[in-house]
């Protein structure tokens, strides 16, 4: 991977806002009302200085524009989403919502844009600014999107809460940002450096495409020794069949085997990658006419199990690092368990790729498999860590200072892995 130059998209900010307050005092407008001006012109803020000069009364541009209510509401102080009374949040267009509700709704809307409309449907005010300045607790969040919905130009990290943008184009379309993100500028999917991009558009026709597949992935699943029903709600792939009601079972969520199987001394890891026909119907319980619909379900149901994993593990994140944060350990300590969650979501990611590169093969690859096997048997180990002994202790609000060096040795060993198998198998593309 070459080496990139990055900038933090925050250093936009300044830019920004000392654009907005020329043309507050310019026209007298609120900065809010000036950014949200200013956004509806596309930051051209020349095409938004003529328009203004040409007007007397700005209630119509600031009403088209969403900086300005037409109608104040007389509010019942009533949440729209829950309908309970206890309204928190409190719009200039007279809307109220509860706390809870309006934090689920802000969280979404900050994905796509820091522009958000009033939560209320048919409401056009958009939330300024100055209630971002008040509510301290959800101001970050905004800033971050906000820079980046200024420069949409700038080719930002995949990761939502990355700060920086690429400043320069690289040769190599995979690159590495330097929150340890690994994408692709081309495709904007994840670590797929064994494959082309292509390939990776084929591979989601093909996944999509096939009801047999989603229908399989959208249920759980029964446990193979006591046949209860069971839904994946950890990111690993080590199951247990929690009792009462189920049987207390140890499984691996992939191949469906024990997972004592799963070992460096059983080579449980290489006979759950390896392609095998039988294993689809047997294991799964899925019926298949056609042994290449049995060979793209067999890859597609690892794809898919850590996709999940990667899904659950991105769900958790916050909650995670929260309690990192309030943990009483030394700060290495710290961004060592940040730096190690972080790695895991990526190392779903380039796992998941690595089943399609096996797919689009058709043929068996001795090498490939074990290669795979080890970096995919270290990264449940260092998954299997962090949710089922570290996160469990911080829950218990125990101490963990006696993982630091165990996590410490996992987190590398899954790394070198990694490297070393990707690296080897890319020189071969």
């Amino acid at each position: 991977m070459d080496p990139i130059k990055f900038q933090n998209f925050r250093q936009q900010l300044p830019i920004l806002l000392q654009t907005c307050e020329e043309i507050s005092e310019v026209f007298g407008f609120t900065l809010s009302e000036s950014l949200i001006l200013l956004h509806y012109y596309k930051w051209n803020d020349y095409a938004l200085n003529e328009v203004l000069a040409s007007q007397e009364d700005y209630d119509q541009i600031l009403i088209k524009s969403g900086a300005k209510s037409a109608i104040q509401y007389n509010s019942e102080r009533i949440c729209p989403i829950c309908y309970s009374n206890q309204s928190e949040i409190n719009l200039s267009c007279g809307h109220s919502a509860c706390r809870s509700c309006f934090e689920l709704y802000l969280g979404e809307k900050l994905k796509m844009s820091s522009f958000i409309n009033c939560f209320f449907l048919g409401c056009a005010l958009k939330i300024p600014y100055s209630f971002f300045e008040e509510h301290k607790v959800y101001q970050q969040s905004y800033l971050l999107r906000l820079s980046k919905d200024f420069r949409t130009t700038f080719k930002c990290c995949n990761n939502q809460d990355c700060e920086y943008y690429i400043q320069n184009q690289p040769l190599n379309n995979i690159v590495q940002c330097l929150c340890g993100t690994v994408f692709c500028l081309k495709c904007e999917q994840g670590d797929h450096r064994l494959l082309k991009c292509q390939q990776c558009v084929e591979w989601v026709k093909l996944y999509e495409g096939s009801v047999n597949i989603l229908n399989f992935i959208n249920q759980g699943k029964f446990c193979p020794k006591c046949n209860q029903f069971i839904e994946k709600n950890l990111g690993c792939n080590h199951m247990t069949c929690r009792k009462p009601l189920g049987c207390g079972y140890d499984f691996c969520w992939i191949c469906m085997d024990a997972w004592s199987l799963h070992s460096k001394e059983t080579g449980g890891y290489y006979k759950c990658n390896k392609y095998n026909d039988e294993q689809i119907e047997e294991k799964n319980k899925l019926k298949v006419d056609k042994s290449e619909e049995k060979r793209l379900i067999f890859y597609a149901i690892r794809y898919a199990g850590h996709e999940k994993g990667q899904q659950i593990a991105l769900k958790k994140k916050r909650r995670f690092l929260d309690m990192v944060q309030k943990q009483q350990v030394i700060d290495s300590f710290k961004v060592l368990l940040r730096d190690s969650y972080n790695y895991i979501i990526q190392a779903r990611i380039s796992l998941k790729w690595t089943y399609v590169y096996a797919y689009f093969q058709k043929k068996q690859m001795p090498m490939f498999e074990f290669g795979q096997a080890d970096f995919e048997r270290y990264c449940e180990i260092l998954h299997d860590l962090l949710e089922n002994e570290i996160y469990i202790k911080m829950k218990q609000k125990q101490s963990i200072e006696q993982y630091h060096q165990k996590l410490l040795n996992n987190f590398n060993l899954a790394k070198q892995f990694q490297t070393r198998f990707l690296s080897e198998f890319s020189n071969q593309k």
